[in-house]
């Protein structure tokens, strides 16, 4: 009996103890209702010479620091394997990021394009270094490439919120090896085997895989699920420019999704744009006819639309949908009022034309 073998009993209630904290941890995880943001750009804009203003007008000094003072609590980060030198986002320019980032006790979420430059529905590029390769070496690639850079931030003391395998891989990933026009198969084996990659570093981080839209991204996990691969949470896009508009049928289509895919629902990038003018003459993406009723492009706007969106999730059952990160807050006309390569985003980021905070940054601190 327990009785004549305390150490034994002791050894028990120690691992049940442990298996709890671990339980626990993993639900503050899920449970967590982020507002987060992308800051991928936040390195070329200063590097720009971009100074950023409160909403007083004054000097942001630590960019960084003033984001989490708002009340930013995770950043995203994308990373990609080995950029052309007029690209960011290298694998050294992230971890340095990181550092930052970790060092205010903002959290970290790692967002893997498995490509040299942007992995969309339209672009899912094998990194050249591993474009003659098989699948089965591809995987291998890809596996060291998670090792390596998963034991960087360990090595580093800093412990990512979530990794995310692929970006808005609706058709696959690193096509054709991980491509879904014949079926989910191999996709569900690259993300499994990453999965397992990340585990092995982090055995508590969620793992997430990432799809464009809320409206097809029952389908595409319904598809990944019955070839064998379910991530710990699904993350989408949502932009009412491209995707749905009204607010409550956004929060419906976070609920439905998490009821036919059964794990927690992310929407790691949306926006709103604050004006239909421009500040370089970069064509921008945002334009007349894309509000959402109710909604106009003005500043205030920008800041209803999103204390609409807060309020309409808040009202989802817990565990439902694990917020929200607003894509490119950063991303202001760097380049010059005449440059045609400078931002497609600067009336969709979070800063004016003069580069001052916009009131949407409030939605960030509100309860």
């Amino acid at each position: 009996g327990v009785g004549q073998h305390p150490v034994a009993y002791l050894s028990i209630m120690v691992r049940c103890a442990v298996l709890l904290f671990v339980l626990g941890l993993s639900q503050v995880v899920y449970s967590q209702a982020w507002k987060g943001i992308d800051a991928s750009f936040l390195p070329e804009m200063l590097y720009d010479g971009v100074v950023y203003r409160d909403q007083e007008g004054a000097e942001i000094e630590s960019p960084r620091q003033w984001m989490a003072e708002q009340g930013v609590d995770l950043v995203r980060l994308r990373v990609w394997h080995n950029p052309s030198p007029d690209l960011r986002s290298s694998w050294l320019e992230v971890l340095t990021e990181a550092k930052r980032w970790d060092s205010l006790g903002v959290s970290l979420m790692i967002d893997y394009h498995f490509s040299d430059t942007w992995a969309d529905p339209a672009h899912q590029e094998t990194p050249a270094a591993w474009g003659s390769e098989s699948f089965e070496e591809v995987q291998s690639s890809m596996l060291c490439w998670l090792a390596c850079t998963l034991e960087a931030l360990e090595a580093n003391g800093i412990e990512p919120a979530l990794i995310q395998l692929g970006n808005e891989i609706d058709p696959g990933m690193m096509l054709p090896h991980g491509g879904v026009s014949d079926g989910f198969g191999s996709l569900a084996e690259l993300l499994e085997s990453g999965h397992g990659a990340v585990e092995d570093v982090f055995p508590n981080c969620p793992v997430a895989v990432h799809v464009s839209n809320l409206e097809m991204a029952p389908w595409f996990f319904g598809e990944l699920a019955e070839a064998g691969y379910t991530p710990d949470v699904a993350a989408v896009s949502q932009y009412s420019k491209w995707h749905l508009q009204d607010i409550d049928g956004i929060a419906d289509a976070v609920a439905e999704l998490h009821d036919a895919a059964g794990i927690p629902v992310f929407i790691v990038e949306t926006a709103y744009a604050w004006t239909t003018d421009w500040a370089d003459w970069t064509d921008n993406l945002w334009w007349f006819g894309d509000e959402t009723p109710g909604y106009p492009f003005t500043p205030d706007g920008q800041w209803a639309y999103f204390d609409a969106l807060q309020t309409a999730l808040d009202d989802l059952e817990p565990g439902v949908c694990m917020g929200w990160c607003y894509w490119a807050p950063d991303w202001v006309a760097s380049q010059g009022e005449t440059s045609s390569e400078g931002s497609h985003w600067e009336n969709a980021a979070l800063f004016d034309f003069d580069w001052q905070a916009l009131p949407t940054w409030d939605v960030f601190g509100d309860p």
